[in-house]
């Protein structure tokens, strides 16, 4: 039997911040100043508010700051409500081979760990880093052939608790026997299922996962055990999770290539492989020739992996809208625009764009790249507008520029925060690495 589960913790213990690359601390800080943004957006999302409500009256040691209210929580029910808002808009992040959104699970257990002692910039950037990569590659033992999965099994709430609890374990110098039992302890909390997407479990199981793996850490750090082969093991994580695990992946490379290099921050606030959709659609909107008002018909040619994620023309609420590529595309060319409002009750509901998603038509194409689409629409006239994108904004060939990711920051920080409030805070985030204590980030992150 190989040693999976014990390679993976001397990695996470043994990592100190002079390996990580130049390349990979600067994804570390753009990934975590998104994760703050969307955390700001997501706040006041009903989701999140609910499950706010739900825990207030029950929360104890009421110490821990949240991102975008002015209440305090205790450090775990703080940790569900941070990881659940940064996720709640769907505008998070997302590691393209596995479709796995990590960024908010890791990084909310540090914050809340941050107003526990003094923690620096640096070695917050690291932890967070660890506990990505980590997550990540549990994400690809189960999905990236040749593993072979069950397709209803939800990554984000799968793979980070482990990721959550390794960045914990690092951050707060773990050796490898209490690494390795933090990773044990999370394991057995992975959970989660694609059938609640279009519904607010969509966002509070990741927020789960994130708390599960921040108490696991928690454990270990008391000596808890858990078993020494948790991954591998004949009835461990592996067999549990995939008829056909490859854990290779989990340690192939480990240190020297850094799969959290491929979490690409989302530019739109849905499903990720509708992206490229609307960066067809969007094009089209803006062409001064353009009226939505005067479309035909809309064909959209997509690679099959977006119908079978997002085939959902009717879309009765706006949780649903999130993973519906009928309600993004029609929205989009009718108003010109594809953020946060697009995506409301408001939105969903109006008549110009439920008379745009019902003239929409899907052709699956596997000549279509998974991170491309081309999309065709007819006007009354006869005028056709035609575009294809191959690889859309946010994929690995068009990474999102520091000049959008500040843009998407700061729309989603005016939610809860000043003008002035938010662009502190933007700045904030960008200078992680030089931070002596990263609690200001906290600090400035009240309304």
């Amino acid at each position: 039997m190989t040693q999976t589960t014990k390679e993976l913790a001397k990695f996470v213990a043994s990592t100190k911040a002079d390996d990580l690359p130049a390349n990979v601390r600067l994804d570390a800080t753009r990934q975590f100043h998104n994760f703050v943004g969307c955390t700001l957006g997501g706040m006041t999302h009903d989701a999140t508010v609910r499950t706010f409500k739900t825990v207030l009256p029950f929360t104890g040691g009421a110490k821990t700051s949240l991102i975008g209210r002015k209440e305090k929580l205790s450090a775990p029910d703080a940790v569900l409500i941070n990881a659940q808002a940064s996720a709640a808009h769907a505008f998070d992040d997302t590691h393209l081979s596995t479709v796995l959104h990590p960024a908010g699970p890791i990084a909310a257990p540090l914050m809340a760990e941050a107003e526990r002692q003094i923690i620096s910039g640096q070695n917050l950037q690291l932890a967070f880093t660890i506990g990505v990569e980590v997550a990540c590659r549990i994400a690809m033992a189960l999905t990236v052939p040749p593993a072979e999965t069950q397709v209803g099994w939800y990554m984000s709430s799968v793979a980070t608790p482990m990721g959550a609890a390794a960045a914990l374990a690092n951050l707060l110098k773990f050796n490898e026997e209490q690494t390795l039992h933090a990773l044990g302890l999370a394991a057995n909390a992975a959970m989660g299922f694609r059938e609640t997407h279009g519904s607010m479990c969509t966002s509070l199981l990741p927020a789960q996962a994130s708390r599960a793996g921040y108490m696991a850490a928690l454990l270990a750090a008391e000596g808890v055990t858990a078993t020494s082969a948790s991954l591998e093991g004949p009835k461990g994580f592996g067999q549990v999770f995939a008829p056909k695990a490859h854990l290779e992946h989990v340690t192939a490379e480990l240190g020297t290539r850094w799969e959290m290099r491929d979490n690409m921050p989302k530019p739109y606030p849905c499903g990720i492989v509708i992206h490229p959709i609307l960066d067809a659609c969007l094009d089209i909107s803006n062409d001064p020739t353009f009226t939505a008002v005067e479309i035909d018909n809309i064909l959209l040619r997509l690679n099959p992996l977006c119908l079978t994620l997002t085939d959902r023309p009717e879309p009765p609420d706006a949780q649903l809208a999130q993973v519906s590529l009928q309600h993004w595309s029609a929205v989009a060319l009718v108003r010109k625009a594809a953020g946060i409002g697009e995506g409301s009750t408001e939105a969903v509901s109006n008549p110009e764009v439920i008379a745009a998603r019902r003239k929409i038509q899907v052709q699956p194409d596997n000549a279509v790249n998974r991170d491309g689409a081309d999309v065709t629409i007819k006007m009354v006239n006869g005028k056709t507008y035609h575009r294809r994108i191959e690889h859309g904004i946010g994929s690995l060939k068009q990474p999102m520029s520091n000049d959008a990711l500040e843009s998407k920051f700061i729309n989603q920080a005016k939610l809860v925060l000043s003008d002035q409030k938010s662009q502190n805070l933007s700045d904030l985030c960008w200078q992680l690495e030089d931070l002596d204590d990263v609690a200001v980030i906290m600090q400035n992150a009240q309304p």
